[in-house]
């Protein structure tokens, strides 16, 4: 992208009083569980918004570098980091290009609910493959692509406490308006098909080694996963 901009930039303040006002940082045991054991790995945490997974990582035992679009959002990390060091260094830069981080220098990169919400995959999925060192792994984690496509909805059928997941416009890629329960969060998100994530990721040489898609709290993510997870490795040279 030609100008570095990120739609949570006005929102930052609400948000981060929405989803991490104490700065706890992340609770997921998916996403815990994905990373494995970090202590002593240097890991980049990209679209890291108000430092949540980077927070997380660090208390994992990471040396960590966050990186967001958001300077406002950034300015939140940097307080918490402030109030409660960690070590965490956090910079502004787009994930498209990842330019302030050097080639080859991390031993895993985190992308945690933040893939949908960047409008180009495939120089964004690029660029993470180029900042790990050979061996690397990624882990991300996206709204479903297959249960939140454009068109979604929830139906409660005839019979009581039985839940279907209404999805359509699965093969429409490209920005659309993603309704939420969070008002706070943007409008408008990228949907992609399952397929093109692989396909991407594959040819960035980023094969997917594992992925989870843990049942959900609410009656209907009981029926259809909500959230996709996913860990990929870097070739050895």
């Amino acid at each position: 992208m030609s100008n570095l901009t990120s739609a949570y930039e006005e929102l930052a303040d609400v948000y981060h009083e929405t989803v991490d006002p104490d700065g706890a940082g992340l609770s997921d045991p998916t996403f815990d569980e994905l990373v494995g054991d970090v202590r002593g790995q240097r890991v980049a945490a990209v679209g890291c918004g108000q430092g949540r997974d980077a927070r997380r990582l660090a208390d994992l035992g990471a040396e960590v570098v966050g990186i967001d679009a958001s300077q406002s959002l950034l300015a939140h990390a940097r307080e918490l980091e402030r109030q409660v060091p960690r070590g965490i260094d956090y910079v502004h830069g787009d994930a498209h290009d990842l330019r302030p981080l050097a080639d080859g220098h991390f031993d895993g990169v985190v992308c945690y609910m933040a893939l949908m919400d960047i409008p180009e995959l495939e120089p964004t999925v690029r660029s993470i493959a180029r900042i790990l060192k050979p061996g690397g792994w990624f882990v991300a984690s996206i709204t479903h692509p297959c249960y939140k496509s454009p068109a979604h909805g929830e139906l409660v059928d005839h019979v009581e406490g039985t839940y279907r997941r209404i999805s359509g416009r699965y093969f429409e890629e490209g920005p659309h308006n993603s309704a939420t329960r969070w008002a706070i969060l943007p409008r408008v998100a990228y949907h992609r098909m399952l397929s093109t994530y692989v396909n991407t990721l594959v040819e960035a040489g980023l094969p997917i080694v594992r992925m989870a898609e843990p049942v959900g709290d609410r009656p209907v993510w009981k029926e259809a996963a909500g959230i996709l997870y996913f860990r990929c490795q870097l070739a050895s040279q």
